[in-house]
């Protein structure tokens, strides 16, 4: 099952010389990842102890500094504070590929207490770059512990919070410490990856109302997760997007080409979406566009919405409002065409056009001034 669940992995063979299983079981990974001490009691190779005696954050950025870098290695952290489904995408993603699970604890020197256990397994892929998967297993997540998955995130090249059941006050706070973080001089992830429940209306809300860097890209998933399967395949999908497999060098045009059809995908995936397109505001030229079916004719709504977004310029000027237009929406009944303009291309604009019945407003918006600050 998880061969096939996993087949873009390539499993790692356990024998030298000897045929490569399908996937590994749990079992054969315990039999070659003990060994006998001086004293004749088993350890474990790969479980490692990290005793602390200030921080455990700064303990741990220490710990990871002195860890060597491969040029091949990707990493990937998961935060999950509900353990909902960070742990047994780890666990699946070990038995797929053969590759053990390698834990370290982070103690209390005084009492020998653990503060967090950090999860890791290596995920061999064809022809891409070799990625690591993290998480943190925190006794206390809250306060300077919830700091020590923030010094797994910033050094990741993609960074994922899975929020499950959790109070309306612990996401507040959740989110406010993450924004936080992100803003820090040790912070050098990227991306960062939201999955929400399928009620996440309201914390998609929270997360728009938030101001993160603009260096920083941030994506909202509420798509709904059955399974470590599913989980898995949206994180990867999701690194695909931002990374994908590694191309030939290509001219200026090319590279701006993919570069829009990343973002309007990203757009596509979002519920309730039934087409969006960059379009040229001086002539209404469709540049690029996406659609769910043959009925959403973005080329005409590309010709309707450039004369909106220009007499709306016209009418901003008249009454002499300051700034430069960020969105106009357009509302027919159950469909709506969100637009946003390019603010470093003024000839162009993106726009979405939504059925109204499955969006969620907020995030759609969100998601529409991420893309258009992406082609900035």
């Amino acid at each position: 099952m998880l061969k096939s669940l996993f087949g873009e992995l390539t499993a790692a063979p356990l024998t030298a010389g000897g045929p490569v299983p399908a996937f590994a079981a749990t079992a054969i990974l315990e039999r070659t990842a003990t060994r006998l001490s001086d004293e004749g009691r088993m350890v474990d190779r790969h479980q490692q102890d990290l005793f602390v005696t200030g921080s455990p954050a700064l303990a741990m950025r220490e710990h990871l500094a002195k860890a060597p870098a491969g040029s091949e290695v990707r990493t990937i952290t998961l935060l999950d504070p509900a353990r909902l489904w960070a742990p047994g995408v780890i666990k699946a993603l070990s038995d797929a590929t053969g590759q053990p699970v390698e834990r370290l604890h982070l103690r209390e020197q005084a009492t020998l207490r653990i503060l967090a256990t950090l999860e890791r397994t290596v995920v061999p892929r064809r022809g891409d770059a070799t990625l690591k998967i993290y998480h943190a297993d925190l006794r206390a997540p809250e306060g300077e512990g919830l700091q020590v998955p923030f010094a797994l995130m910033e050094r990741s090249e993609m960074a994922a919070v899975i929020v499950g059941p959790m109070q309306a006050a612990e996401v507040q706070a959740m989110l406010l410490a993450l924004n936080a973080a992100v803003r820090a001089p040790s912070w050098r992830c990227s991306a960062l990856l939201f999955l929400l429940p399928p009620d996440g209306a309201w914390i998609a809300s929270r997360i728009v109302s938030l101001d993160w860097p603009r260096s920083l890209q941030v994506e909202v998933l509420d798509e709904p997760l059955v399974g470590t399967s599913s989980v898995w395949n949206t994180l990867l999908a999701a690194w695909d997007r931002l990374h994908g497999p590694t191309e030939p060098a290509a001219d200026a045009a090319a590279l701006e080409a993919r570069a829009v059809a990343r973002q309007l995908r990203n757009l596509m995936h979002t519920d309730g979406v039934l087409g969006c397109a960059l379009a040229d505001a001086t002539d209404g030229d469709l540049l690029a566009g996406e659609s769910r079916d043959a009925g959403t004719d973005l080329a005409r709504a590309a010709a309707a919405l450039a004369s909106v977004v220009r007499a709306h310029r016209v009418a901003s000027r008249a009454m002499g409002l300051p700034g430069t237009l960020d969105e106009i929406a357009v509302v027919n009944g159950s469909v709506c065409h969100l637009i946003r303009p390019v603010q470093r291309r003024p000839n162009q604009f993106l726009f979405a056009r939504i059925d109204r019945s499955h969006a969620n407003l907020a995030l759609l918006k969100f998601k529409l001034a991420e893309a258009e600050r992406t082609l900035g």
